[in-house]
């Protein structure tokens, strides 16, 4: 239907309804999932052209219908922007919450009619908001963006929630079938939960996940004092049965053990109970029988009567303590026998009786450490004569400098008595002064090397380093002393005269650049050296150079007269 509307500058505008149907009476029609999903996305792509139309309307009519309008305070023609501005901006930033909340609404699986009826209401009531902004009815907007916001949250929450009610409901039915036994026991707490579970499933065909969640959750908490109620029943069982057994009331036991396991089968310590419960009375009489004769010292016996009862009940802890403890008893007259003797044995220093009487004792014993600790005290004091005259022998040899058979004597003793303080430093000692004999050697024949290619300040090194570790006992030899003084001789500089054109470039290889000389005198030590001699355009001169003290200084001549072959 349309109908015409005046504007403020006199012109009319024709309207057009949204529905053109207004006023008629459609016939009911079964809704069906493929209408709902037709009506749903057809109603929510309508109502956006429709506002946008009307907003394109409203502009054409009244270009001015979207500014800010002011507000009159006090005198005519004053303004107050604050106050609009103030609610405009609190409405945009509602908007823009809004609209992101509700993007990430529509990502979310919206599958139930329920849902889909309250998602499509939340779009309807968001585009209602969004031309209530659009007027600048700012107050309103706010107010209803604020209300969608709220109505997002509980949505969201309601969607999240489906799985998890899901999973809860098909896990409380489980529980209650579970709890089933405990219903003569807790028959509120069983009815609680089945209700419970009743109602959750008609929230989770209503689509009201969120409410179903928490009711399925109250459910639990009655199945949890259900399940609290068969424990306490089914241990409070256990225990009177196992009180039982230990009185060795064979009937009692029996009669709280089945009851135990009337609520729980399957219960392991009920049945464990309830097999022992057969022989109990028998397995009683051993224990009493085993303890008479142990307060008679017949402990062999009395471990023999505990064995047949723990034969007859193989969970009998007191059986099986009284057995390890007659068992212990009667073989601690044999240790403290052996052990006596040993004692005896060691004040009289018999190492031997010691050994063997100690071992004997270690046999019903084997962890007692005193025996083991008496019969190395025996040990070691008979090898201490062995240890010491080992001992003596390598004093004896480092004494006269016989450092490899000092060694050897020194390893001897610490294999005898591996700890002994005085032998690991005799033969660190040793090892130390074989090693210092070695490089010294070492540094000497370096040197006597060196010396043979003329090489006296690298043999004059290596002698140096030789006297740095030399022992101070050891005495220079006939070969060291010529050593000695012929590297002396050969330690002394020479003056070593250079001639040159004042054009070549002279130098001494890893020692001086003399530069363009034309003559110069240096100080050289003995040794063998290489002169370079270069000059630009012609060819490099090399010459070898031997200086030595004995001889005459030479004088070196070093002159580029060769012209370099530039082709």
């Amino acid at each position: 239907m349309a109908e015409e509307t005046d504007s403020p500058f006199g012109k009319k505008h024709r309207v057009i309804h949204w529905n053109p149907d207004a006023g008629k009476e459609p016939a009911k029609r079964r809704w069906t999932w493929k209408r709902i999903t037709l009506w749903t996305v057809g109603g929510f792509v309508g109502l956006l052209f429709v506002a946008g139309g009307v907003i394109r309307l409203v502009k054409l009519v009244k270009p001015q219908a979207f500014q800010a309008q002011a507000v009159a305070t006090g005198t005519p023609g004053s303004v107050d922007p604050n106050a609009a501005f103030v609610s405009q901006t609190k409405a945009e930033f509602a908007h823009e919450n809004v609209g992101k909340a509700l993007a990430e609404l529509r990502r979310l699986p919206v599958s139930h009619p329920r849902q889909l009826e309250k998602f499509i209401m939340i779009e309807k009531d968001f585009v209602a908001a969004e031309t209530t902004l659009d007027t600048h009815d700012y107050a309103a907007a706010y107010a209803q963006f604020g209300s969608l916001n709220r109505r997002i949250e509980d949505f969201g929450l309601s969607i999240k929630s489906r799985e998890d009610a899901q999973l809860a409901y098909n896990e409380i039915l489980v529980k209650i079938k579970a709890m089933e036994p405990a219903r003569s026991l807790a028959p509120e707490a069983l009815e609680a939960a089945t209700t419970a579970a009743s109602a959750g499933r008609q929230f989770l065909s209503d689509g009201d996940f969120l409410i179903a969640k928490k009711t399925l959750d109250e459910g639990f908490a009655q199945l949890k004092k259900a399940e609290q109620a068969l424990d306490d029943h089914v241990s409070g069982n256990i225990w009177r049965g196992q009180q039982a057994l230990v009185a060795g009331a064979r009937q009692e036991a029996g009669e709280a053990f089945r009851a135990a396991l009337e609520k729980s089968p399957g219960n392991e310590v009920a049945l464990q109970g309830l097999k022992r419960a057969e022989t109990i009375d028998r397995v009683h009489a051993l224990l009493l029988q085993g303890e008479d004769l142990e307060k008679k010292a017949q402990y062999a016996q009395a471990a023999e009567a505990y064995q047949k009862a723990f034969a007859l009940d193989a969970f009998s802890a007191a059986a099986q303590e009284g057995q390890s403890r007659a068992s212990r008893l009667e073989t601690e007259t044999k240790f403290n026998t052996a052990y006596a003797a040993a004692q005896a044995a060691f004040k009289a220093k018999e190492w031997g009786n010691v050994v063997s009487e100690g071992e004997k004792a270690l046999k019903v014993y084997p962890q007692r450490t005193e025996v083991r600790q008496m019969i190395k005290s025996a040990q070691e004091s008979a090898h201490t004569e062995a240890v010491q005259k080992a001992l003596a022998k390598a004093y004896a040899y480092e004494n006269q400098h016989q450092w490899i058979e000092a060694r050897d004597a020194y390893s001897e003793t610490l294999r005898l008595e591996p700890g002994l303080a005085d032998a690991k430093e005799g033969f660190a000692r040793s090892g130390t002064m074989i090693r210092t004999l070695i490089s010294y050697n070492a540094s000497i024949a370096e040197a006597e090397k060196r010396v043979a290619r003329n090489d006296f300040q690298g043999a004059t090194r290596s002698f140096n380093d030789a006297m740095s570790v030399k022992p101070s006992y050891l005495v220079n030899n006939d070969r060291i002393t010529q050593l000695h003084a012929m590297l002396e001789a050969q330690s002394k500089p020479m003056d070593v005269t250079f001639r040159s054109d004042g054009k070549t470039w002279v130098s001494i290889s890893t020692f001086r650049l003399l530069g363009q000389i034309d003559s110069s005198t240096v100080k050289m030590l003995p040794g063998d050296y290489e002169i370079v001699g270069r000059r630009k355009g012609y060819k490099d001169v090399f010459l070898v150079l031997q200086v030595r003290n004995g001889t005459p200084p030479p004088v070196v001549n070093v002159v580029c007269s060769v012209s370099s072959d530039k082709g």
